[in-house]
């Protein structure tokens, strides 16, 4: 009797192994170059942050007086909003068909530091950041880049259309302006179609061709709909730690004012994200809140709302560093 013949070895798939290959990329190695872009990152942050600190009217706070339990409930709840777009940013890469990426606690240690970015002029820093950084733990540049593309744009569309329609339904906006109900509509439907596949599709492709950076990963509407949707849920949990805050310095400040201030704090927020040559919207975010504020707040009041939500904000971005820092280290030892 023949012994029976041993099994042909199978070829391996170039196409599979291929496609696997575009989806995660060697962890960048440690050269003095690549440490030194890193420090000079961080160098770039603390300088901004350090001019943010000295543009801030700190005699405007002498004998403030806050609810400090109001405080703690507002930071608790902006952390959350924080801890959200890593959420967000994590989906999209995983739909985006990324593979092997870090631990959640590591992309959060990631995103905390380049949302400081944001206090460094232009939009560049805060996408360069996270591409750059989440790049040496061997994500797709690619795949990062496209994924840090729609998280921006799927906050900017998602907070901006919630926030806007909260100020439409209330009456009172009449007293500023008879036509934002109209740009509200307009915008919202603009901010949707830029970010259907469809069109948002060719922005990459034409993006990646002028930058003759390879191709583009094209998204889809799981990818357009999960973002939009958890950023929908993000611009009350932003609106809402914003209208907590001024419920510690507004002790006044009535549940029937809630829904406008969600929408009012959303909307000033969406103004500086969409301000890219002002670090951190500072000016124009800031103008934002002080017109809508003025709807149901005195103007002295309103402008001491508008410096005091601006210095906790920075102070929940370094809060929101710390704790990502010092669980991404834990999780990396």
């Amino acid at each position: 009797m023949s012994e029976p013949s041993a099994p042909e070895p199978v070829a391996p798939d170039p196409a599979a192994a291929e496609s696997s290959a575009a989806n995660v990329e060697a962890p960048s190695p440690q050269r003095p170059w690549a440490i030194a872009v890193r420090w000079v990152f961080y160098a770039a942050i603390v300088a901004a942050f350090a001019w943010f600190l000295t543009s801030v009217d700190w005699h405007a706070l002498d004998g403030l007086e806050v609810g400090w339990a109001w405080v703690i409930v507002a930071s608790l709840v902006a952390l959350a909003f924080r801890y959200l777009g890593v959420v967000v940013w994590r989906v999209v890469l995983a739909r985006l068909g990324a593979a092997h990426l870090p631990r959640f606690a590591v992309m959060a240690d990631i995103y905390a530091k380049a949302w400081l970015a944001r206090y460094i002029p232009g939009t560049i820093p805060w996408i360069a950041g996270k591409v750059y950084l989440a790049a040496e733990q061997g994500v797709s540049k690619s795949r990062l880049a496209v994924s840090t593309l729609v998280e921006a744009a799927a906050q900017i569309v998602a907070v901006g259309a919630v926030s806007l329609t909260l100020l439409a339904l209330d009456p009172r906006i009449g007293e500023i302006s008879p036509t934002l109900r109209v740009l509200v509509a307009v915008g919202a439907v603009l901010g949707f179609v830029a970010m259907t596949p469809p069109v948002f599709n060719r922005f990459l492709t034409l993006g990646f061709r002028l930058l003759k950076r390879g191709e583009a990963t094209h998204v889809g509407w799981d990818v357009v709909g999960s973002s939009l949707g958890l950023y929908g849920v993000g611009a009350a949990v932003s609106g809402l730690a914003y209208a907590l805050l001024l419920k510690a310095i507004v002790p006044e400040t009535g549940a029937g004012d809630l829904l406008f201030l969600v929408g009012a704090f959303g909307f000033a927020g969406v103004v500086g994200m969409l301000t890219p040559l002002v670090p951190s919207g500072l000016g124009t975010r800031d103008a934002a809140q002080m017109v809508l504020l003025l709807v149901v707040l005195p103007a002295p009041t309103a402008a001491l709302v508008v410096i005091v939500s601006r210095v906790w904000s920075a102070a929940v971005d370094v809060l929101f560093w710390a704790v990502a820092t010092v669980v991404g280290r834990a999780a990396r030892s």
